[in-house]
């Protein structure tokens, strides 16, 4: 009876949570078809059924695969490559911090500059290859893993700190035993949002400066006058980019952290 109880509240938290979705979905798909209805002109904006058909279409043709997986394996490379990168870089600048008041102001004069104005010198450098969108999205998700990183170094427990030292543990293995794990919460989140910064940025350096993916999609779109095919890669990447949240939010509920 219990047992029975028990999946019965589980049952009814999980319909709690998808239930602020499904009703969002509906609201954005109520306004969406009142918009297309008051325009008149699909040409302007096309009502959910038409875009609807378009994906259809693409997902057959395989278009929208091969675009989203494109943009996707682009994203995870230079999400990977910023993360080996800035994770090392922000644990040294949070234990030492001569190294961090050295480097601080060459990081903020840095990090404000948007992504986006990298692209023409990304096209320059590297073409309009891979490398150069690689480039593009390790400026844009490196600065929240590292800034993240310094952040859960520094924030270690002072107590946690003196009982390596008083146990003789070496710096490196306190930076690694205790610092390292402690941050872990932090750099978590940090990881997280430099997925979306990367995200937001592969788009639109696709739309400048590539053959495929989503962002090129939806600039062939446009092009071509084709606000349907414009509005499904909007959907793609709203929809994509929720579910890797998700992924993301569930991970880090395994790791037992609570972000």
């Amino acid at each position: 009876m219990k047992k029975d109880l028990s999946l019965v509240n589980k049952t009814f938290r999980s319909i709690q949570k998808i239930i602020p979705f499904i009703l969002a979905i509906a609201f954005i798909f109520i306004v969406w078809q009142i918009g297309a209805m008051i325009s008149n002109n699909a040409t302007l904006l096309p009502g959910p059924t038409v875009v609807m058909k378009t994906f259809l279409e693409f997902i057959v043709s395989g278009e929208a695969i091969e675009h989203t997986v494109a943009s996707l394996l682009r994203i995870v490379l230079a999400w990977v490559l910023s993360a080996f990168i800035a994770i090392p870089i922000g644990v040294i600048m949070g234990r030492i911090a001569l190294l961090e008041k050295l480097l601080h102001p060459v990081i903020e004069l840095i990090r404000p500059i948007s992504p986006l104005a990298w692209i023409p010198l990304a096209v320059l450098w590297f073409g309009i290859g891979l490398s150069g969108k690689v480039f593009v999205i390790v400026i844009a998700s490196l600065f929240p893993i590292l800034l993240n990183t310094i952040s859960g170094i520094k924030g270690v427990n002072p107590i946690l700190l003196k009982a390596g030292q008083s146990f003789g543990f070496s710096q490196l293995r306190i930076t690694t035993r205790i610092c390292l794990p402690a941050a872990m919460p932090t750099i978590v989140t940090g990881l997280r949002i430099s997925f979306g910064s990367a995200w937001m940025a592969i788009i639109a350096a696709e739309m400048v400066a590539s053959r495929s993916g989503l962002g090129y999609m939806i600039n062939d779109g446009m092009e071509i006058l084709r606000p349907d095919i414009v509005i499904m890669g909007m959907v793609i990447i709203g929809v994509v980019g929720f579910l890797f949240d998700a992924v993301f939010r569930h991970i880090e509920k395994l790791m037992g952290y609570s972000l």
